[in-house]
């Protein structure tokens, strides 16, 4: 059985979850890991029996490292990626593929000058019930497509935890924005994005957003997004998507996702989408069989795009063209 020596750069709360996917995957070795913090670094790095580097580009430099995933800050995907390019090692980077337009083209570039696979990590195309809404756009079940509304709210803790780095629609509603696009199999045209401003914020980003959005097929898309649910949330979550066509509907609801779990505790409703692994092996599988990237640099350019525009327009307060 072929295996891939993976690496990961970033230990943060993305990158510990990518080094847990990877350690189930058979045809994946995740060989070596890279942060600054040498506490997270080096726990995690015994946890999982791989290389601790405190300097990425000393991991770079190991003939037998061929990929790494790129879980750094956001704006620091440029440099690492590119890096790793130059080194020869094939990328799966998190999203948003980098903070500017002009960081995210020369991601692309280096890849391809270099010869390496560029994959961006858009988990909701990995979700069962995001590839269910596709297909049933693909298939006709539904006619001709009319409309698409995407919901995703998370606890105020996530914004916490952020703590300004970005806001709502660069975390999360770049998500929703590239589903909505691969779901409607058509280019976004123009945005018109209107954030909350009833409630104060702790930090200057928008933290809640309704985006209109019209594609070229004439198809127009509603993207509720924010991060203010209450703690006590028992899911942790409200993730939903509805779609209206000629000859049907289509509606997830992933709340509760199934399962409710009742305690002295309180209610859970625990999440089932195994997303992010799937993900991971789609990227090993790829660079194993040299065949494409499932999600391409341009396919995390014309999100982030979407991002930047819903910015623009919520500042601006008119619609973008894209």
């Amino acid at each position: 059985m072929k295996t891939l020596n993976v690496g990961v750069i970033g230990l943060g709360a993305i990158g510990q979850k990518h080094c847990d996917s990877l350690a189930k995957i058979r045809q994946a070795n995740l060989m070596a890991l890279a942060d600054v913090n040498a506490t997270v670094l080096n726990k995690t790095a015994e946890k999982l029996g791989a290389k601790p580097y405190t300097d990425y580009k000393q991991m770079l430099a190991d003939p037998d490292l061929e990929a790494v995933v790129v879980a750094t800050p956001d704006d620091l995907h440029r440099d690492v990626s590119i890096q790793a390019a130059q080194a020869g090692k094939h990328i799966l980077v998190e999203k948003p593929i980098a903070t500017t337009e002009e960081d995210a083209l020369a991601m692309m570039a280096a890849a391809e000058k270099a010869g390496v696979k560029l994959m961006v990590g858009f988990t909701l195309r990995f979700v069962p019930h995001y590839q269910q809404a596709r297909q049933a756009v693909e298939t006709g079940k539904l006619g001709q497509m009319v409309s698409i509304f995407a919901r995703r709210l998370n606890l105020i803790t996530q914004a916490e935890r952020i703590g300004g780095r970005c806001g709502v629609l660069h975390f999360l509603g770049i998500h929703d924005f590239d589903m909505m696009r691969w779901v409607v199999g058509s280019e976004p045209v123009s945005i018109y994005s209107e954030a909350s401003t009833s409630v104060p914020r702790v930090f200057p980003q928008e933290n809640e957003a309704f985006t209109t959005i019209r594609f070229a097929n004439g198809v127009v898309g509603c993207a509720h997004i924010g991060w203010n649910l209450p703690k006590s949330h028992p899911g942790g979550r409200d993730f939903k998507l509805d779609i209206v066509g000629s000859k049907g509907s289509f509606n997830l609801d992933l709340a509760r996702q199934g399962i409710e779990l009742y305690t002295e505790e309180g209610a859970k409703f625990p999440s089932t989408a195994p997303g992010l692994i799937e993900e991971d092996r789609a990227f090993v599988d790829c660079v194993l069989d040299d065949t494409p990237v499932p999600v391409t640099g341009q396919d995390g350019l014309v999100a982030l795009k979407m991002v930047l525009a819903a910015l623009e327009s919520i500042e601006t307060k008119m619609p973008v063209s894209l």
